[in-house]
């Protein structure tokens, strides 16, 4: 059922306002006052049945709770425990009184995101990019020229090794042949935990021969246990869904190469992929490609797409750069796009120009090479949203995960911005305000007409 709107007219007696507890100067006051709550409830009603259920939590305290979650890179669990304690994110989340009680479960936040699809995520960041242009902090012009770049959002698996996911596979058998009563004249699952050990042993004191006999034994092991079980299985679990995914799993791990393509790395992530960026300190990194456009004066992100399949950079430009058009809308245009040689031979055919930074910039005049330098600005927003938003490792499951974390940090990213400058502003206040009352305090104590009152 659709949430029912908050009402601030009716409040228990005895109950402390909110109004008369917190600095209603404080930055995310001004900034919970300058987002379009109303847009959201818009946008996401046709999620909820009309009349059916229970009433939803409203929505504004669900959108919120993504948003404090993401600013402030906390888990679920800490953000909703958190609320509790502090009344700025009660009023951030649309609380007039103050509660002394968890409003939500932290489960109701994964139930949230898994009804949003991609269109429905972009709302977040584009409410984000509207409320710069309320505040001020962005205008017209800051978005005319933008750098792009592509980063890897790590997924939270181990480092995948071949040894590690026979054992998994393994598991997964087993769990599977005992939720539907399968006898096992041997499961592997003790054995092979034991052939783990011994194998970390071999690799640690370098004896890559005995690790690679090891790594042999454990397939064994998996081939043994798949056909003990697919001899006995019945012909319904046979061609059930369940064991058909299982199926792939074996097929793709008994098969593997060091040259084949398309390796599975998790078997409860099958989605993750190996991407390459030629990190010295990184060789390989597991998870998928993130693309990033961003402002160049005000590390602003304008856009943050998921990609799968590993693409190359250059064609993930047209798409990146029509997902930051359409969430700008009215506000502004794009006019000078700067990338890296990763972007050689790109797919964009548009108004704006490209500009592809080489290497050496000594044929270029002074103001052209400062505008080229520049460039490097996004990767400084990319390190940013991975260490303070919730991206350098993403916990959200599947695809879609993959894509709502990416979003959303980059929804926290540019709300942080935006606090940041609204602290700015209030500290530039208060510091005039100071020097005002010091200069009226001089004036006076010097004016021979309040003499007396100093005698």
């Amino acid at each position: 059922m659709r949430p029912k709107k908050q009402d601030s007219t009716t409040q228990e007696l005895l109950e402390p306002l909110l109004v008369n507890i917190i600095d209603m100067k404080h930055p995310l006051i001004q900034l919970a006052d300058k987002i379009d709550w109303e847009y959201f409830e818009k946008e996401f009603g046709s999620l909820y049945h009309r009349n059916d259920g229970r009433p939803g939590i409203p929505m504004r305290m669900m959108v919120g709770f993504h948003y404090l979650k993401y600013t402030y890179n906390l888990s679920d669990e800490d953000v909703v425990h958190g609320w509790k304690e502090n009344p700025y994110w009660q009023y951030f989340t649309g609380e007039k009184v103050f509660q002394t009680k968890v409003p939500i479960n932290p489960t109701s936040m994964t139930r949230f995101r898994n009804r949003l699809k991609e269109e429905d995520l972009l709302k977040f960041l584009e409410e984000t990019i509207n409320t710069a242009f309320r505040s001020g902090y962005l205008n017209k012009n800051d978005v005319k020229k933008v750098a792009a770049d592509t980063t890897v959002q790590e997924k939270n698996i181990t480092f995948p090794t071949d040894i590690k996911l026979f054992y998994t596979m393994i598991k997964y058998l087993v769990k599977f042949s005992k939720k539907h009563e399968i006898r096992l004249k041997e499961t592997h699952e003790y054995s092979g935990k034991k052939l783990l050990m011994k194998y970390s042993g071999y690799v640690h004191a370098k004896q890559y021969k005995r690790a690679g006999k090891a790594v042999k034994k454990m397939k064994t092991k998996m081939g043994k246990l798949y056909r003990s079980i697919e001899r006995v299985l019945p012909e319904e679990l046979r061609n059930s869904d369940e064991f058909q995914q299982l199926k792939l799993f074996y097929e793709s791990l008994w098969n593997r190469s060091k040259k084949s393509k398309n390796k599975l790395y998790s078997l409860h992530s099958p989605e993750v992929e190996c991407i390459s960026k030629g990190k010295s300190h990184k060789r390989y990194e597991f998870g998928n490609k993130v693309g990033f456009v961003g402002t160049l004066k005000k590390n602003f992100i304008l856009s943050c797409k998921s990609f799968h399949g590993n693409p190359y950079d250059g064609h993930t430009l047209e798409e990146n750069l029509c997902e930051a058009k359409t969430l700008l809308g009215s506000n502004g245009t794009i006019d000078t796009i700067l990338v890296d040689l990763g972007y050689r031979k790109h797919n964009y055919r548009g108004d704006a120009k490209v500009h592809v930074v080489p290497r050496s910039m000594k044929k270029f005049k002074v103001n052209f090479k400062r505008l080229l330098k520049r460039r490097s600005c996004v990767e400084a927003t990319i390190g940013h949203t991975k260490r303070d938003n919730r991206m350098d490792r993403n916990y959200l499951k599947g695809k879609e995960g993959d894509k709502a974390n990416a979003i959303l940090a980059a929804s926290g990213h540019n709300l942080r911005l935006i606090l940041a400058f609204l602290l700015f502003f209030l500290k530039k206040f208060m510091d005039n305000i100071a020097k005002k009352l010091a200069n009226f305090a001089n004036e006076v104590f010097l004016d021979k007409k309040y003499a007396k009152i100093y005698v």
